[in-house]
Formats: structure tokens, sequence, C-alpha cells
């Protein structure tokens, strides 16, 4: 059996490895998208391996909830979309984690869920160079929010 893909990634967040790094909070990683189909498009992986919300502890809980309040936040205020989409399902990877898709009007199917457009996701890979870049600025706007 194949170890956890976000396992190995949370391993690469904590030597600091992983060039889609954002932010380190307390339970989980802020990452940037690998692709940006969706301008903004981040991700919220706990750092622990729990297979459904309901597995971590209440008080893990509770601080995991406000991790993804700060990162929607922060998405929200950095590209100001027209709507927020944050999902977690886990039928693929069943490790929690978030997504969180700003939507503008301009999208190509606005009022349908974004995983409608997936097979276009790697249409809009961005580099390592070009999350450095993105990830610089998305940092700025947390100094502006008082998250460090």
């Amino acid at each position: 059996m194949s170890e956890c893909p976000l396992c190995i990634r949370s391993k690469l967040c904590h030597e600091k490895n992983y060039p889609y790094l954002i932010h380190e909070f307390k339970h989980s990683y802020f990452l940037l998208g690998e692709h940006q189909y969706y301008k903004g498009y981040s991700v919220l992986v706990a750092k622990d391996h729990y297979r459904e919300m309901t597995d971590m502890p209440a008080d893990v809980q509770v601080e995991f909830f406000q991790e993804m309040m700060i990162t929607s936040k922060i998405v929200e205020k950095h590209y100001g979309p027209d709507k927020m989409n944050m999902c977690s399902l886990g039928n693929v990877v069943s490790h929690i984690h978030w997504h969180f898709f700003p939507r503008y009007h301009s999208d190509t199917d606005f009022k349908n869920p974004p995983w409608l457009q997936m097979h276009l996701f790697d249409s809009a890979k961005i580099s390592p160079d070009a999350a450095s870049s993105e990830i610089a600025e998305i940092k700025k706007t947390m100094k502006v929010l008082g998250v460090s």
C-alpha cells in the first residue's frame, strides 16, 4: 500500500521543501494550488492524517476550523472574488484537506461547481517560480490582515 500523498506533502511542508507552501498554521498547511484554473485556488491540508473531521480531537476541530476561516479570509481579501467555494470531499485522498476556489462572475461556468471543470485544471499548472511570486504577494495581504 502506498503512503498517503497528503502525508507526503505535509512532510515536505514540515521540511520547508514544498514550493507551494504559503503558511504553516498549528494544525495545517496553507498551500497555493498547483493549478490556477480558478485564480487564487488554494488548499488547506491537515498536518496529521485524519480521514474525517470527526476523527480530530474536539480542540483540534475548533482550531482547524479557525485556520479554515483565516485561510478563506486571506484568499477573499487578496483575490476579491464574487463568491468563495470551499469544499472537502476526501473521496480520492482520504486525508482532511479543504479546497478554496475563488469564483468570479467572469468564470466560464460561474453557477456550477468547480469540479465540472476539473478536466481543464492541468491546462493551468503554475510553475514553482510563478508560485513563489504569487505567494510573496499573498504574504503581503496576510501581513495587512495581521496573520503571521
